[in-house]
């Protein structure tokens, strides 16, 4: 019986990380491979935090403790390098789907800016 919970663990554990880098196959996946990476160590960290705990082992709650840490700022880092992938694409001055085009001018004149349409990736 103890045999067959172990397997139904790892099965959903497989489950789990198969579905954490299949978000990962479309656009920006560098920052999702990364906040996926973060929240299995946040969520194992905390696991192993606790378990350290309620057993009054230090060292594995230390482990766990230092795990969650590293998992918190990695998601932090996912979040701050998605957000820094995606600031590029939108132009404040222009409606969405529009970007900003530098109109060029006759020599000796200030060139000028207007919205126009983006192209079709």
């Amino acid at each position: 019986m103890i045999h067959l919970r172990n397997t139904w663990r790892a099965a959903v554990a497989l489950l789990l990380a198969g579905c954490l880098a299949g978000g990962c196959a479309r656009t920006y996946a560098g920052p999702k491979v990364l906040a996926a990476v973060g929240a299995a160590l946040l969520v194992g960290g905390g696991t192993t935090w606790a378990v350290g705990e309620r057993r009054n082992e230090n060292g594995t709650a230390n482990f766990g403790l230092i795990t969650t840490v590293i998992g918190v700022g990695a998601v932090i880092g996912a979040a701050g390098w998605l957000a820094a992938s995606v600031s590029c694409e939108e132009d404040p001055d222009c409606p969405r789907g529009e970007e900003c085009k530098e109109i060029p001018a006759l020599p000796g004149r200030v060139p000028y800016k207007q919205c126009m349409r983006r192209p079709a990736p």
